[in-house]
């Protein structure tokens, strides 16, 4: 990696790895917080989803505009703004305000999230190795967020369920003066050759119209779905199996710990075998210790495929950011980032929902089971895909 674009991306990666560790730091104790502010569980869940919507939307619109006019400003603003809103957010007195609080943090969330995630992925689009980059800054992410999830659980015990907040704006005062010291030079020149005309749908047009892309957003359904219901099943699951709330804890932590190790170096695997072929590799790992996880009886065993499949998850990461990274144009990379955000906060959000409806019928294994089988869809689907429209492609570049 040449010197210029190494010192950019280590100070990319200490941004994004600050940002994603402030994000987390209210995220054991947000919604015993609004409980304080409304007993109506309605209106709890009314604050959440006006902040996805809002999300949604602001994602989308700064993405475009950051392909326009440049990702830089974008970051910074929504540093800028990460310091300000947790500060409102703890001064609250009900919950209609701190849903009115919410645009403030999806702005912060979308220009530090899919708009920085468009950044870093233009610094290293000509790189060989641009998975193991990628992959690095996802580890350090992990253990950020880990890290946070912990620090707020315990800052909220010692001094209130308002002290994660004050930490958060701190964190975000260091992002900010990070970014504006470091965050001066445009990495890409023709960032601001857009046309300002654009279809509202054009960046889902954009998507379908690639098959690599289309590839990429199958796998990513299955993927985001079955993350979407990891922290509500496996607590059930473990729980049923040892009767232990510090088991959850000991192994949702050894994921965490084997995701940080794996990113570090699964990029280079990725790249020696092949962007596809790892893709198919990592569905068979996910289906296989998913599988294992929806029919043991046994703790050691489950926890043995929990392991496993943070590895494949871990191994998703290079896969992830290859295929967008290669089938994505710079000038469209902030809105398409955006676009994708958008769907994994839907896929968030439904998941648990319908995973709800299901535990009223059947066991949380049953209910894992029935996500898990999403992968065996996905390898069909992706691999008609590869076949039928990427593999000739593939073929064709490597004769010229």
């Amino acid at each position: 990696m040449p010197k210029k674009i190494l010192k950019q991306f280590t100070i990319g990666i200490i941004l994004s790895t600050l940002a994603i560790t402030a994000g987390y730091l209210i995220s054991p104790i947000e919604v015993r917080f609004l409980k304080t502010l409304t007993p109506d569980s309605v209106l709890i869940g009314a604050t959440y989803a006006i902040g996805s919507i809002l999300f949604a939307l602001i994602s989308v619109w700064l993405g475009r505009m950051s392909d326009r006019i440049g990702r830089n400003r974008f970051i910074i603003i929504g540093a800028f703004i990460g310091i300000i809103y947790p500060l409102l957010y703890a001064s609250t007195l009900n919950v209609f305000q701190y849903m009115g609080v919410k645009f403030a943090w999806a702005f912060s969330a979308a220009s530090t999230g899919p708009i920085f995630m468009a950044y870093m992925q233009d610094l290293v689009k000509d790189l060989k190795e641009k998975g193991h980059y990628m992959s690095i800054m996802f580890a350090f992410q992990s253990l950020g967020g880990a890290i946070a999830m912990v620090l707020g659980g315990y800052l909220s015990d010692l001094y209130g369920l308002r002290a994660p907040y004050f930490v958060m704006s701190i964190l975000f005062v260091m992002t900010t003066l990070i970014a504006l010291r470091e965050l001066t030079i445009e990495p890409i020149k023709d960032v601001r050759s857009q046309s300002r005309n654009k279809d509202f749908l054009f960046g889902i047009k954009y998507i379908f119209s690639k098959p690599a892309l289309v590839f990429y957003f199958i796998i990513n359904s299955a993927q985001s779905l079955n993350f979407g219901i990891k922290y509500m099943l496996y607590p059930l699951i473990i729980f049923s199996i040892t009767k232990s709330d510090a088991s959850t804890g000991l192994i949702m932590g050894t994921q965490g710990v084997v995701a940080f190790f794996v990113l570090l170096f699964i990029g280079k695997v990725a790249l020696k075998i092949g962007t596809y072929k790892f893709a198919f590799i990592t569905l068979f790992m996910l289906v296989l210790s998913g599988t294992i996880l929806t029919q043991t009886q046994f703790i050691e065993v489950f926890w043995i495929a929990a392991g496993l499949y943070a590895l494949g998850e871990a191994m998703y990461g290079p896969v992830q950011s290859v295929l967008i990274i290669d089938n994505v144009e710079s000038k469209h990379r902030g809105e398409i980032l955006g676009i994708d955000a958008v769907f994994d906060r839907v896929y968030a959000t439904l998941a648990p929902f319908f995973a709800g409806l299901m535990l009223t019928v059947w066991s949380p294994q049953k209910v894992l089971l029935i996500f898990i089988s999403l992968f065996w869809l996905t390898l069909g689907g992706g691999y008609t895909i590869y076949s039928r429209y990427i593999k000739n492609q593939i073929i064709s570049k490597s004769l010229k």
